[in-house]
């Protein structure tokens, strides 16, 4: 997986708020209890985008700074009152050591070629600990053409004594012809791994993690169909209007014959990992010494 540019991140910039739910009251009070838990006044957010999470946390008393790759999602964030902003990749931020008492990461994991070499660097900027709100997926079946079920690669595999199993594979399969009627490259690259949240959870174990909020959410066909429509996905902001409108069509069609109900309630559990500052110094100085 290649790691987005800010060029592609600049080509949603404008529909990237409206795509999005906002941060949830229960997220937000439970981080802001967990910041202040660790006496951390000053934040630097890896990957602040439009400001989704640092203008909540500026309104709550917290001094933040942003980095962004995005030079568009950032005068989204300046819109909202947040000024200290700086373009730059995550590995690469420049600040001095210990500039910040934390660092924190919302969503970026699975945007992220190497997420351990932007935490080690935060490691390096923050004099309490680097902080990462994650949705916690439990791998249930959602219904989207392009994401599938289970596998957020897009390679899900196949249970034969599932209707929908099959149903969803045969959706995926007429949306690549689609695909190829229209020339459309279907780059694998573009479609991010969500498990990378959960991968770095097992392969270096926060020192906390916590579970800030668990809220019931319902989302339509159509809720998906408009985020689908406005290029709020940053894979299909270049896809040919036409072949958008069949895609949709084809949406619209199979979801009438879904052989599950596709508006239920479903649970979207949100936890903050914490890892403190000096012990992942301290991995790598062992790391260093053993190289």
């Amino acid at each position: 997986m290649t790691q987005l540019s800010g060029a592609e991140f600049d080509g949603v910039a404008e529909v990237y708020d409206e795509t999005r739910r906002a941060l949830n009251a229960k997220t937000l009070r439970g981080l802001l209890a967990i910041l202040s838990a660790h006496h951390c006044q000053s934040m630097l957010e890896i990957g602040v985008g439009t400001g989704r999470v640092a203008a909540p946390l500026i309104r709550n008393g917290i001094n933040v700074a942003g980095v962004d790759v995005s030079r568009m999602m950032m005068e989204k964030a300046k819109s909202k009152g947040i000024l200290n902003l700086v373009q730059a990749d995550g590995r690469t931020p420049p600040f001095r050591e210990e500039s910040f008492d934390g660092v924190i990461m919302a969503h970026v994991f699975h945007l992220l070629e190497d997420p351990m070499a932007v935490i080690d660097q935060a490691a390096s900027l923050a004099k309490v600990g680097v902080f990462a709100l994650l949705r916690k997926r439990d791998g249930g079946m959602g219904w989207f053409p392009f994401y599938g079920f289970g596998n957020s690669t897009g390679n899900p595999e196949i249970q034969e004594d599932d209707p929908a199993s099959k149903f969803l594979q045969e959706r995926r399969e007429r949306f690549r012809q689609i695909a190829e009627k229209y020339h459309w490259t279907w780059d694998r690259a573009r479609f991010r791994n969500w498990r990378r949240e959960a991968e770095i959870l097992e392969s270096h174990p926060p020192d906390e993690l916590k579970v800030v909020s668990d809220v019931l959410v319902t989302e339509t066909v159509e809720d998906r169909i408009a985020r689908f429509e406005k290029g709020g996905f940053s894979f299909n902001r270049d896809m040919p209007a036409e072949m958008k409108k069949e895609i949709i069509q084809e949406i619209r069609s199979g979801a009438s014959s879904f052989p599950r109900p596709l508006n239920q309630p479903r649970r979207e559990i949100y936890q903050v990992a914490f890892w403190n500052s000096e012990g992942l110094r301290r991995q790598q100085h062992a790391v260093a010494s053993t190289a």
